[in-house]
C-alpha cells in the first residue's frame, strides 16, 4: 500500500484504491467536497490555503472541524499569496487554535522558519510540512519538534527538493503527490508515488521496500493511528469483515487511541476483543 500525504483529491475526480490518501482542501467549498470523499482509504482535511487567506469568512470552518480527520492545507506563502503577511498569520493561527491535536498539513513557501516558529509557539504536536524545499538547516529543528516533511514527484527534477530528500533522514520523510496541481506542465497524481519511492531508493541507496516500511510506520504511529485502524485490517490475510484482537497488537503504545477509534468510527464491523491480550 502506498501513502499519499497531500493530495487535492476533489480536483482529480478519480479513485485510487491502491493508495492511502490524505485529501487536502484549499477553501470552504473544496473542504465540503473533500469531506464527502472520506472512505476506508481516504482521510479528509479541511483548510484555507494561504493564497485564499483574505477571501473567506473563517467562522464557516467551525462547522466542519469535527468532520475533519486533519487540518490542511493551511499555512503561509510569502512568495505567491496576495494576502498580506498579517492576514496569512491570523488565518494560520485560527486553524492552529482549533486543531484539537489533529495533524496539521502545512504549506509554507518562502516562509518555512516563520511557519515553524508559529507551530512551536502554538504547541502543535503533529505537523507535516508539505513539499518541503526550505533551508536544509531547518531539518534538524523539524525532527526535534517531532514533525515530518513530504517529498513528491518533483524530486526527480526540482534541484532544491532533491537536495532536501538527500539530506533529510528517512525517519521524517513521507511521500505525497500534491495531486490535482499542475507543475511544469505535468498534472501530479497519486499514481506517480511509485516513481518517487524508486527515486528515493536510488538516492538513499536503500531498498524501496524498506522505504515503504519506514513510511508505513510513520503513517501508522503518527498520522492515522487515532483516525482509522486501517492498515492492519487490509493487510490481514484472514480478514472477513471483522478485526481480531491480535491484529491490533501493534497499537499497544497507543491503546487509548485505538479504543477511541473503535468506538467512534463505524467504518468496519468489529468482533469482540479480548483486551487482556494487549
Amino acid at each position: 500500500m502506498l501513502f499519499d500525504a497531500h493530495c487535492h483529491l476533489s480536483l482529480l475526480k478519480k479513485t485510487y484504491p491502491q493508495v492511502f490518501i490524505a485529501a487536502v482542501s484549499m477553501d470552504f467549498a473544496s473542504s465540503l467536497d473533500t469531506i464527502s470523499l472520506k472512505s476506508d482509504t481516504v482521510l479528509t482535511g479541511i483548510g484555507l490555503h494561504p493564497w485564499n487567506a483574505n477571501k473567506e469568512n473563517l467562522e464557516k470552518f467551525e462547522l466542519l472541524l469535527d468532520k475533519a480527520d486533519f487540518i490542511g492545507e493551511v499555512g503561509l506563502d510569502f512568495k505567491y499569496s496576495n494576502a498580506d503577511k498579517d492576514t496569512q498569520i491570523g488565518t494560520f493561527n485560527f486553524f492552529l487554535e482549533r486543531t484539537f491535536k489533529k495533524t496539521i498539513n502545512v504549506h509554507a513557501l518562502e516562509a518555512w522558519k516563520e511557519a515553524l516558529d508559529i507551530l512551536k509557539e502554538a504547541s502543535v504536536e503533529r505537523a507535516l510540512l508539505h513539499w518541503y524545499s526550505g533551508p536544509p538547516e531547518l531539518l534538524k529543528n523539524i525532527q526535534e519538534l517531532g514533525y515530518f516533511i513530504s517529498i513528491n514527484p518533483s524530486v526527480t527534477f526540482q534541484e532544491k527538493h532533491r537536495k532536501i530528500a538527500q539530506l533529510a533522514p528517512l525517519e521524517i520523510i513521507v511521500t505525497e503527490s500534491d495531486g490535482g496541481y499542475e507543475y511544469k506542465g505535468k498534472i501530479l497524481e497519486p499514481t506517480q508515488i511509485n516513481d518517487t519511492i524508486d527515486f528515493l531508493s536510488q538516492l538513499k541507496k536503500i531498498d524501496k521496500e524498506e522505504i515503504k516500511k519506514i513510511i508505513e510506520k510513520i503513517l501508522k504511529n503518527y498520522i492515522i493511528y487515532d483516525n482509522f485502524i486501517y492498515l492492519e485490517v487490509n493487510e490481514a490475510e484472514d480478514y472477513k469483515g471483522g478485526i481480531d484482537s491480535s491484529i491490533l497488537k501493534t497499537y499497544k503504545p497507543h491503546f487509548d487511541f485505538a479504543v477511541w477509534a473503535l468506538r467512534t468510527f463505524i467504518v468496519i464491523s468489529i468482533k469482540p476483543l479480548d483486551f487482556t491480550t494487549f
